[in-house]
């Protein structure tokens, strides 16, 4: 099916970015503790930098797993439910799924309207937009991966 590939892909790319946003993290964090304990003069945007970069690489992965049903779950009822009342009970929590990923969207572009201003304390000229970003665009991944399921798992 178009749908389930497409959204495959749009998982896959959500994977990929995680993942060099790992190595980032990784090389961030290592340059400060290289410039700051080798090199005896610390890097004042590191930390930060690699806080922000983290928080992109949780929200990412998180919306990742909703698609690759990675997170974890409690089965003990729905396991011992008849075939179709496990679709119903499915159908059920990818709906919930799907909109926790709304509420996600909706109040992760108010919050970085709201830090539209705002910027970060080490990059001054670095919008504090980038860091809350994460939050409406794992929602939307959320909505679709969610919603997805819904019409091409059952």
């Amino acid at each position: 099916m178009r749908l389930e590939r497409a959204v495959d892909a749009l998982n896959r790319a959500a994977l990929a970015a995680a993942c060099m946003l790992t190595v980032c993290v990784f090389v961030v964090a290592a340059l400060g503790v290289i410039f700051r304990y080798v090199i005896q003069h610390s890097l004042t945007w590191a930390d930060e930098t690699a806080s922000y970069i983290f928080i992109w690489l949780v929200f990412l992965g998180a919306a990742a797993e909703v698609w690759n049903d990675g997170h974890p779950s409690v089965r003990f009822v729905a396991d011992r439910l008849p075939a179709s009342a496990r679709r119903v009970a499915a159908i059920l929590a990818n709906l919930a799924i799907a909109v926790w990923g709304g509420v996600l969207l909706v109040y992760g572009i108010k919050a970085v309207l709201l830090e539209s201003p705002e910027s970060w304390s080490s990059l001054p000229g670095i919008s504090l937009q980038i860091p809350y970003a994460a939050i409406p665009v794992a929602g939307a991944l959320i909505v679709i991966f969610g919603l997805t399921k819904i019409v091409v798992r059952r």
